[in-house]
């Protein structure tokens, strides 16, 4: 695989596979919509033993997940559906103890870079981009990323939301993430108008060390961070080109309840859908006041965010300082 440009996930159409990987625990791993009824599938070895695999299917019906612990082969031979099936199997970067993000873009080209440079600068080692776009322009945009091992760019043009699984889109690429990158710290699941805003820290890693510490958080015992959302608006049609969005300070209360984003530890996941984890390990909720996300609810989007309110946040500026 050439990880200077988009990868292409393994795209089975007749049986909705919209992947297949083995990933960096050792495992086989297919992500499928929950569009239809799992199919019944299992994986045919070089001796014509039959192995079946653990399936994971998300209670909010978003997504199914396949596992198999097996050797790596770089092609396989499978049963779905009684029907015979061989195909080659992807295999994904090592992000092994890396805190990294994970997201998925369609036409977000004018804002995707200002993205990642604010949150290499918090600490974020690694960017998973799933384009949603068919435009196929990220690859240059996001060239520079791509060579130097920060961005892995993939290819994830498949229906945002379907009729039955709702909003599967997104909700495989995330579980995607999970099951491809198993062995990373923690994975952020956010969305390109959402920054990260630490309260009095500048760095990702020292801020979670730091929390653990103090309010004595066994990481074995959760499965992810849950981080409070803050709305941010533009009543007065300020410019939002290059970095003049984030000296936008018009905002609302935090959001109490919902609309929460996570740093999943993603090896006591089973499956998330887009807010939480929805089979695993509890999660943890963290406190506004150590940290929480600005949402810029009105970027690249011209039907959205014109709340007028009477209040404003100014606390995003720690981080903009160079």
């Amino acid at each position: 695989m050439n990880f200077n440009e988009a990868i292409k996930p393994i795209f089975i159409p007749y049986f909705n596979i919209y992947d297949i990987f083995y990933n960096d625990d050792n495992q086989l791993v297919i992500i499928i919509p929950s569009e239809r009824e799992p199919p019944i599938i299992n994986y045919i070895s070089s001796e014509n033993e039959i192995f079946s695999f653990n399936l994971y299917n998300c209670p909010h019906n978003h997504t199914y997940i396949y596992t198999l612990n097996i050797e790596y082969k770089e092609n396989v031979k499978l049963i779905i559906n009684n029907n015979i099936v061989e195909t080659k199997v992807n295999k994904y970067l090592v992000y092994k103890d890396e805190i990294i993000f994970s997201t998925i873009v369609k036409d977000e080209d004018d804002y995707v870079k200002t993205w990642i440079d604010f949150h290499l600068k918090l600490g974020i080692q690694r960017f998973i981009i799933y384009d949603n776009s068919n435009k196929n322009t990220l690859s240059n945009i996001l060239s520079k990323y791509l060579q130097n091992n920060i961005v892995l760019l993939i290819n994830w043009q498949y229906p945002y939301r379907l009729p039955v699984s709702g909003i599967s889109g997104q909700t495989t690429q995330q579980n995607h993430s999970i099951y491809a990158f198993k062995n990373s710290k923690y994975i952020g699941l956010f969305d390109v108008d959402e920054y990260l805003n630490i309260q009095c820290k500048k760095n990702v890693n020292v801020f979670f060390e730091e929390l653990i510490l103090k309010e004595k958080i066994d990481v074995e015992k959760i499965s992810s961070f849950k981080i409070s959302n803050k709305f941010f608006y533009n009543p007065n049609n300020l410019p939002t080109n290059g970095c003049n969005f984030l000296r936008i300070f018009d905002c609302d209360k935090i959001t109490e309840n919902g609309r929460e984003k996570n740093f999943v530890i993603p090896k006591n996941v089973e499956t998330f859908s887009v807010h939480m984890v929805t089979s695993g390990k509890p999660m943890y909720d963290v406190c506004y006041k150590y940290v929480f996300f600005n949402h810029y609810y009105f970027l690249n989007k011209n039907y959205r965010g014109y709340n007028v309110t009477n209040l404003k946040d100014y606390s995003i500026l720690l981080h903009l300082q160079d």
